[in-house]
């Protein structure tokens, strides 16, 4: 596993169980796609929706 693979998978597994669940239909549903790039388009937009500072949110693989 690359050094990349292992930070996320360490957050991955620092996620709730529902939470992990969420993940995996997630991955399943993009490498189940012929069209990947939607999903791509789609987690682009609600990543940046998201702003830590001000929700509280910390990174689930290294604290910050």
């Amino acid at each position: 596993m690359t050094d990349d693979a292992a930070i996320v998978f360490h957050g991955f597994l620092n996620l709730k169980n529902l939470e992990k669940l969420s993940v995996v239909e997630a991955i399943n549903e993009y490498f189940d796609s012929n069209d990947r790039e939607p999903i791509r388009a789609e987690n682009e937009k609600r990543f940046s929706e998201i702003d830590p500072a001000s929700t509280g949110n910390k990174c689930k693989c290294c604290g910050r």
